[in-house]
């Protein structure tokens, strides 16, 4: 005999009404027969279990774990053999949304903002302990990343959160910007009257490198029309009415910053550095350059810029800043400077200079830009370099031209293949070229030739170019 016997459930969401348990559709609840004794103490162990008293296939038993297969009511029975000696009525409900509202704990708005995303979900059913699961999506991963219920804005742009409990659906929207840290640009501005001058200030933001918000310009002062020096348009344009000064407000998103615009006669920032020379020697294993260039009239200040060619550098750096002394009428002062540079392997490097201005403007014009070159003295130690070819289909002419080799009394020579004659191979095409370019007409048939160049010095050849292919099929004679 069996005493003692309850059928509950346990563990899981479900709600104990007076007649029944309700649980909800796909979920699963563990049942218990509660702490039964049987009679005598010594008997047999008795063959207990569940069991569905059904065919509605409402509920499905696995072991002692009940699962709500579809909605309706079903019963559950103990067993013990055949017989029921326990059971009860389980309802199954699928509970509908109403009502579904998505909420962030902060404010979204620049990238790198988090927040924590919650929702209020409304059901016809609302007795259970869980609440009904809602899930996030971006529209724009690159923008507005989620992970479980943190939010990140982590791009630029506009994007959207769906925010989704079964068949309702809310919708976030954002437009997530680049939070500006600074607005760099010159504080000062001088343009000559008549000329148009884009302001274009550099916009920092953290992170770095990102798209910022739209530019706003502003003139600061109340002044008629035709008491301005200057017309601003909407893209930063600035435009030199008549001499004077205007003050000029940028703002990007929650920075900004006012410059002063000055219209004169000439503009310092429109000349150039003019005469750049430069003469230069070898003192104990440092290449000495000797620079000197004609000064602006009211420009003390000058920078020189070095791109050493010999280390593959490809941005002019700035390598020395030189201040004039103020003894000598403008016009005739010269600026000079000395400048050492380390030599590479021994030898002499490639280096490119020049020389700017600096003005409270800005800078000026860039001067001409010198180079420093290894001299070779053997011509046998060079090559021809970067032949290249352009076809003028119109003419039917082949452009030939080449990086001239720096050193005197310089002649060059084209050898070309047809490669549609067997056995050819390169012949002279043409000798003594003075300069590094060539025209060559092209026949009407097929085509399928070779060129090279190479240079001589007196007897002394240097080594020969890349090889160019000029290949095609046959046009017509009308064509």
């Amino acid at each position: 005999m069996v005493k003692g016997l309850e059928l509950n459930i346990v563990e899981g969401d479900y709600v104990a009404d007076i007649d029944q348990y309700v649980i909800k559709l796909d979920d699963q609840v563990t049942l218990s027969s509660g702490d039964y004794i049987y009679i005598p103490s010594y008997a047999k162990d008795p063959n207990i279990w569940f069991n569905v008293l059904d065919n509605t296939e409402t509920l499905k038993i696995e072991g002692n774990k009940l699962i709500a297969v579809k909605e309706g009511t079903s019963a559950v029975g103990i067993m013990k053999n055949s017989r029921v000696l326990r059971k009860t009525n389980i309802k199954v409900i699928d509970p509908n949304v109403q009502y579904v509202e998505a909420k962030l704990d902060s404010k979204l708005e620049y990238v790198g903002d988090t927040a924590k995303i919650d929702s209020i979900v409304e059901v016809d059913y609302d007795k259970f302990k869980e609440k009904e699961k809602v899930t996030y999506k971006s529209s724009d991963k690159n923008i507005i990343k989620i992970s479980g219920n943190k939010i990140e804005a982590i791009g630029v742009g506009k994007a959207r959160v769906y925010a989704k409990a079964k068949d309702k659906e809310d919708v976030l929207e954002f437009n997530i910007k680049a939070k500006v840290s600074k607005i760099d640009i010159n504080s000062k501005i001088e343009i000559e009257v008549g000329q148009n001058k884009k302001l274009n200030p550099n916009i920092i933001t953290k992170p770095n490198g990102l798209k910022h918000p739209k530019i706003k310009y502003e003139l600061v002062q109340r002044k008629l029309p035709i008491e301005r020096a200057i017309r601003l348009d909407n893209d930063g344009t600035v435009v030199g009415l008549k001499e004077g000064e205007e003050k000029v407000k940028i703002t990007c998103d929650n920075k900004s910053k006012i410059i002063t615009v000055k219209v004169v006669k000439e503009a310092l920032t429109n000349s150039k550095v003019q005469n750049l020379e430069a003469s230069y020697k070898v003192i104990n294993g440092k290449l000495q350059i000797s620079l000197t260039w004609d000064c602006i009239e009211d420009v003390l200040d000058y920078d020189i810029y070095l791109r050493n060619n010999s280390l593959q550098e490809r941005q002019f750096k700035l390598f020395e800043s030189v201040s004039i002394k103020e003894e000598n009428p403008i016009p005739f002062k010269k600026g000079k400077t000395i400048i050492e540079v380390d030599l590479i392997d021994g030898n002499m490097p490639n280096l490119s200079i020049y020389v700017v201005g600096k003005t409270k403007f800005g800078t000026t014009n860039p001067s001409n830009i010198i180079n420093t070159k290894p001299r070779q003295d053997d011509i046998q130690n060079l090559e021809v370099k970067d032949l290249r070819v352009y076809i003028d289909e119109e003419n039917n002419i082949a452009k030939f031209n080449w990086n001239p080799i720096d050193m005197d009394s310089i002649q060059y020579s084209i050898y070309i293949k047809n490669n549609l004659l067997q056995d050819g191979g390169f012949i002279l095409l043409e000798n003594a070229i003075e300069i590094n370019e060539y025209i060559m007409n092209l026949e009407k048939g097929e085509i399928d030739i070779e060129i090279y160049v190479n240079a001589n010095q007196g007897e002394k050849y240097s080594k020969h170019s890349n090889i160019v292919n000029i290949k095609r099929k046959s046009i017509s004679e009308d064509s």
